[in-house]
């Protein structure tokens, strides 16, 4: 399990390390400010897409050739990176890196749930989201470092290091068992599990608007260095990370519903406190919001591992994982055409608190608290 959780790491470093200059590079390029957005949160729109159909076909052909090919994908991707000298290039190149991750992340998630104690499976999910993260937050911390002290195509250049190394660690992993011996999976889609997938939706867009679009795009306004900006992405990343190990356990013990709802109040706390543009108070507003996202995400994932055909139920959560990256991402960046900054965060805030009664009926407390 150690080796997939370190290639999980590194695919995400590599996926997330270019997040700090995306939107200002692609602007040099001559892009508008939506399809600076668009570039920004572009790697998202084919595992919205695809992560559901390919969960599902992991369950027929095993997880390990969806790993590979999915982490050979991100390499190829990495390399066009350093060939983008135009606006549309860098978003083809970015939409390919999020083919890569539409392939790889299902049967990742799907792979650990399998080799993991019935019992324990929330704390081991909680422990491979925990790694995903972190590459979430070493990437932006890096790619904005050595952007400041070698030019922006550097992160280029890291990405592509950061893709090879998660596809070196996945020479000798194995299925857990082969294809033919699983029970064959049944695409229904798991109904049980909506109310999960339109919080994580929601709570996942706020959010994103905030660290893949608000914070990169409006740095120079608030005085900020693409270093600064990676730092800031990266806290959010980072306690999202630190949250999520406690979080699967507390899933473990209190149920999942439970835990979901308090995610989401959290992550509204934190936009709040993202009106005030002074960095102590977005530094602030990234903490809060990491960890929000984070408690929702492990509830989410961990309720899905619970379901009968996992793979296919991670592939959805993955999908509403990766749309409400996009729809956040591209819709802050039509917002910012009409709203101040100040008024997006509140519009955003409150939608999220608006939202977390979903997780409140008695139905779905019911179905998934954990019985002991």
């Amino acid at each position: 399990m150690l080796r997939l959780i370190l290639s999980g790491f590194f695919a995400y470093a590599a996926l997330s390390c270019v997040i700090p200059i995306i939107p200002s590079y692609a602007s040099s390029l001559g892009a508008s400010v939506l399809l600076s957005a668009i570039a920004a949160g572009v790697f998202a729109l084919v595992p919205a897409l695809a992560m559901t159909p390919f969960g599902f076909l992991s369950e027929l052909y095993g997880r390990r050739r969806f790993l590979v090919g999915g982490a050979l994908t991100s390499v190829f991707a990495s390399f066009l990176y350093l060939q983008s000298n135009t606006a549309l290039l860098l978003v083809f190149s970015r939409t390919l890196h999020g083919l890569g991750s539409a392939l790889y992340v299902p049967s990742l998630n799907a792979l650990v749930a399998d080799i993991s104690e019935e019992k324990r499976r929330g704390e081991a999910i909680g422990r491979l989201q925990t790694a995903l993260m972190l590459g979430f937050f070493a990437g932006p911390l890096a790619g904005g470092l050595v952007s400041d002290l070698h030019g922006m195509k550097s992160a280029f250049i890291l990405a592509l290091l950061f893709s090879l190394l998660a596809l070196s660690l996945l020479v000798g992993v194995r299925d857990s068992c082969k294809p033919k011996d699983m029970a064959r999976p049944k695409l229904i889609f798991p109904k049980e599990l909506a109310s999960f997938y339109a919080v994580m939706f929601v709570g996942t867009a706020t959010s994103s608007s905030l660290a893949l679009f608000a914070i990169p795009y409006y740095a120079p306004d608030m005085g900020l260095s693409p270093q600064q900006a990676g730092i800031l992405v990266a806290v959010l990343f980072f306690f999202s990370a630190l949250i999520r190990i406690p979080a699967g356990i507390l899933a473990d013990m209190a149920g999942r519903g439970l835990v979901a709802v308090f995610g989401m109040a959290v992550t509204a706390i934190g936009l709040f406190s993202a009106t005030k543009p002074d960095l102590p108070f977005i530094f602030l507003a990234s903490l809060l919001c990491g960890a929000g996202n984070g408690i929702v995400n492990t509830a989410v994932f961990a309720a899905a591992s619970d379901y009968e055909n996992r793979g296919y139920a991670m592939g959805v959560a993955n999908t509403v994982l990766n749309a409400g990256i996009f729809v956040g991402t591209t819709l802050a960046g039509y917002m910012a055409g009409f709203l101040s900054y100040q008024n997006m965060m509140l519009t955003l805030a409150i939608v999220t608190l608006a939202s977390s009664p979903l997780t409140l009926s008695e139905r779905f407390g019911r179905i998934f608290k954990v019985e002991r």
